[in-house]
């Protein structure tokens, strides 16, 4: 197998674009105008775990992962890819400490182009219950409000994870068609194992182990072979790896940053991009955060 079509190799292609993409974020930060964030702009960040458990920290990478998959089946939401939101992380050093609380979140909303900010906990009874309570930060007046909570036994988490998916679109006033919605509440019998291993792969890649991601993911589909996820991140990696796009991708985001983030995206008129940017996904665009506090009752 060659290294362009060796899917660790692809991913740490994709790693290292994104990277990049954030540090010009950062360094552009006190052009960002959170005003101009489109209001239905989202960010899904991994679930933060007070915990020292060896299973929950990887499953609630794992668990934000499908979350985000499942908003993601509007076209009203629109999410910033994980590997942008995960390259913000490791530049402000959050991937490991999970300390993105209502203070934080909303510099991390601004530098990700998220209006709005799910945050919340998710408490492990000693029934075995896990149930995930999430508020909303907004980032331009830093309010937090009470929106959804749902629950589950830990041995169906995935459960509480379709729950909060529907509950989530709900609340913020989107309707799904029948066919949305049967993909959203779709489910197939996942074991806990299968569910931890895929966590692991996630929590790889948001640490920038692009080859201990791949191994996770790998690992997933020997424990289930049926895992959809998993196959997916082992898919063969889309043509926005090629040299042209990585390009466009960093130099749209010093665009975006100097023009107040999103511009763009609100119908402010832009020099016309070649097809291989206009359909490239966006470095910096829409996010719903989820930030989870899982924690362990004695």
């Amino acid at each position: 197998m060659s290294c362009a079509s060796d899917p660790a190799f692809q991913r740490a292609t994709r790693i290292a674009d994104a990277d990049k993409s954030a540090k010009i974020a950062l360094e552009n930060e006190n052009k960002l105008d959170p005003a101009k964030i489109p209001a239905r702009t989202f960010a899904v960040l991994p679930f933060t775990v007070v915990s020292n458990d060896t299973l929950l920290r990887p499953l609630s990478f794992g668990l934000a992962d499908m979350l985000m998959s499942d908003l993601a089946t509007s076209p009203e939401l629109r999410l910033v890819e994980r590997l942008q939101v995960n390259s913000m992380l490791r530049e402000l050093a959050l991937v490991d400490s999970g300390r993105v609380d209502p203070h934080t979140a909303p510099r991390v909303g601004r530098l990700v182009g998220a209006r709005r900010l799910l945050i919340g906990d998710a408490v492990l009874a000693p029934d075995g219950t896990m149930q995930l309570n999430a508020r909303v930060v907004d980032v331009i007046g830093g309010t937090v409000q009470e929106l959804v909570s749902a629950q589950a036994p830990l041995a169906r988490v995935i459960d509480a994870e379709k729950q909060l998916a529907l509950l989530v679109f709900e609340r913020l006033g989107i309707t799904l068609t029948p066919a949305q919605r049967t993909r959203v509440e779709q489910r197939q019998s996942v074991q806990l194992a299968t569910l931890v291993a895929y966590g692991r792969g996630v929590q790889a890649e948001a640490r920038g182990d692009a080859a201990g991601a791949t191994a996770a993911f790998e690992e997933t589909l020997r424990i289930d072979p049926t895992f959809a996820p998993a196959r997916t991140q082992l898919a063969a990696a889309p043509a926005t790896s090629s040299a042209a796009q990585r390009a466009s991708s960093v130099a749209r985001v010093i665009d975006l940053s100097a023009q107040a983030i999103n511009a763009p995206v609100i119908n402010a008129p832009v020099a016309p991009k070649p097809p291989e940017a206009v359909d490239a996904p966006l470095s910096t665009g829409s996010v719903l955060t989820l930030i989870f506090t899982i924690r362990v009752n004695p």
